[in-house]
């Protein structure tokens, strides 16, 4: 009889052990997942805060010139007091064609009433790129055929256009090859029978050369200090340089000469001729 309660009583010690075990392994990994879901629940409420500059927040707007560039600093000065601030660009949405430069006319959204150091941008556009007005158009795609004055390029859109070459400066390894991508440079309306200054091909893009822009052309008249060249079309255009000679070159003669800027410019900045 005692031999059956001490059995008894063991047994229930160890069922009592088990419970007590068990009940210790449960309670770990709820703290745990309690904890787990409070920290994901922070982190993301912390991505969403640091994602949502610009919503549902009250937005003020301003114009003016960049006058100093930081990286993703700009200095800009007001159109409308002359006034000049600090503005951080890391969380805009920007709208550019151009690297920004001193001088671009821009119209910057910011929070209403920040007072931040820099100021945070919503969002940005460059309403007018000093680059853009010193830069002719260029257009890049695959060259469907070419000959001596004018090629066909195809753009990632599918759309093709004629583009003319005649007065064209042509970079590139193997010539124009039909086939194979360039850039070409070009002045007038894609659509309207433009004329290209510069054909890089895609072999040649690492060159040097491709960041040089020239134009040829036979020369219609010369003066000191400039010379006007005229293009296979019939138009004329009016290089000038205080430093290069064009005494040695005749009405009637090729020429190629290198300039800076854009060749639409009443007078362009010649650099040497060839």
């Amino acid at each position: 009889m005692k031999k059956t309660l001490l059995t008894a009583a063991i047994f229930t010690m160890v069922l009592g052990t088990a419970a007590c075990s068990s009940k210790g392994g449960d309670t770990a990994p709820t703290t745990t997942a309690a904890e787990t879901t409070t920290a994901a629940e922070t982190t993301t409420a912390a991505e969403t805060e640091e994602t949502t500059l610009g919503e549902d927040v009250e937005e003020v707007s301003m114009t003016g010139v960049i006058t100093a560039i930081d990286d993703k600093i700009l200095t800009v000065k007001s159109d409308d007091d002359d006034s000049e601030k600090k503005y951080d660009l890391s969380k805009a949405e920007v709208n550019q064609e151009f690297p920004f430069a001193e001088g671009d006319l821009v119209e910057i959204m910011y929070p209403y009433e920040t007072t931040a150091d820099p100021v945070p941008v919503i969002s940005l556009e460059v309403l007018e790129s000093v680059l853009a007005e010193n830069t002719d158009p260029s257009a890049t795609g695959i060259v469907k055929e070419a000959s001596d004055t004018a090629l066909t390029l195809e753009l990632e859109d599918g759309e093709s256009y004629t583009i003319a070459i005649a007065n064209a400066y042509i970079i590139a390894d193997n010539g124009i090859t039909a086939g194979k991508e360039a850039t070409v440079t070009f002045i007038g309306d894609l659509d309207d029978e433009p004329m290209a200054t510069k054909v890089v091909m895609a072999d040649s893009y690492s060159n040097s050369d491709a960041e040089r822009n020239a134009f040829i052309g036979k020369v219609a008249q010369i003066e000191e200090g400039s010379i006007v060249l005229q293009s296979a079309s019939g138009e004329y255009f009016t290089f000038v340089s205080e430093d290069l000679d064009f005494s040695s070159k005749k009405v009637g003669d090729t020429v190629r000469v290198f300039y800076t800027g854009t060749v639409t410019g009443k007078s362009i900045a010649a650099e040497e001729i060839e």
